[in-house]
């Protein structure tokens, strides 16, 4: 899957007044789809990654070289989009909407045991800036946006009169998540995040799985420390009268203190981890 290239009949066709938009958030799926996209010929006029303001450090250097490679190979530049709001303006900010069970409340963590809701950190820091940039920057366009959802994943956007959503890497090029992992190794652009994560996200992200916290904690300990300290400002605001949505960052409602005496416990047997190395060398594109 060296060079993966596609029958020009494949290819999608501009349509006129339609401006192209895929978005990276240095995971494997979205920057593997990007790749293809460019690597085929397929409209694109702009990238988008939107800064959460909590990426990892990694993250953010990962992102600068994928910057440069988009831009060498393809003439492509990233658009770095920044949220208007911060993930604690949120967190401690209390719920205005009177018809909202929480109203009056401090919001909280968002509550991964909600299935139901988005997270609102991601509303406020990647689905609001696009969706103002695009509207501001492309007013009278349609915008087709390219959705890095790949085959198995039955997820979709509504389509409007505005905006058109396609997903490439599940119609087109038929590739899994697994496919996208190996596509990524074999072009030697790994994120050196997978050295620890199964899957890209905020630091912060209250929807990691067990093994995810264990790796924050052991190895991303300024991370680990910052969301302890939020827990605590919620516990103390509890303590202090106030109704506060949820103040836990992981489901079963489990403290990081707590979490920590079971990582400590258990440090050498509690996970299986590989020491297969991370290729981001970039040597082979």
């Amino acid at each position: 899957m060296s060079v993966f290239i596609i029958p020009k009949d494949k290819v999608i066709k501009r349509k006129e007044g339609a401006k192209y938009i895929p978005t990276i958030s240095g995971g494997k799926d979205s920057v593997s789809q990007c790749d293809l996209l460019l690597k085929n010929g397929f409209p694109v006029d702009e990238i988008i990654f939107c800064d959460t303001f909590q990426e990892f450090p990694m993250m953010y250097k990962y992102i600068e070289k994928i910057k440069k490679y988009f831009d060498d190979r393809y003439g492509k530049k990233i658009t770095v989009l920044k949220p208007l709001t911060t993930f604690e303006e949120w967190c401690f900010g209390v719920i205005r909407d009177k018809n909202a069970d929480g109203y009056g409340a401090i919001r909280g963590i968002p509550n991964p045991a909600d299935n139901e809701s988005q997270c609102y950190h991601r509303r406020e820091t990647k689905v609001k800036p696009s969706d103002a940039y695009l509207n501001e920057k492309y007013p009278d366009s349609h915008i087709v946006k390219y959705i890095g959802y790949t085959k198995g994943e039955n997820r979709s956007y509504k389509d409007t009169d505005r905006c058109t959503h396609l997903y490439p890497l599940k119609h087109i090029f038929k590739m899994t998540e697994d496919d996208c992992k190996k596509y990524m190794i074999d072009q030697e652009m790994e994120n050196p995040l997978y050295k620890f994560f199964s899957r890209s996200g905020c630091g912060i992200c209250p929807f990691q799985s067990e093994r995810s916290m264990f790796q924050l904690y052991h190895n991303f300990r300024d991370i680990w420390d910052y969301m302890k300290g939020i827990e605590k400002r919620l516990e103390q605001y509890e303590k202090m009268g106030f109704r506060v949505m949820n103040r836990y960052w992981f489901t079963g409602y489990r403290t990081l203190e707590q979490m920590e005496h079971k990582f400590n416990l258990n440090k050498a047997t509690l996970f299986d981890f590989s020491d297969e190395p991370i290729r981001d060398c970039f040597c082979k594109i």
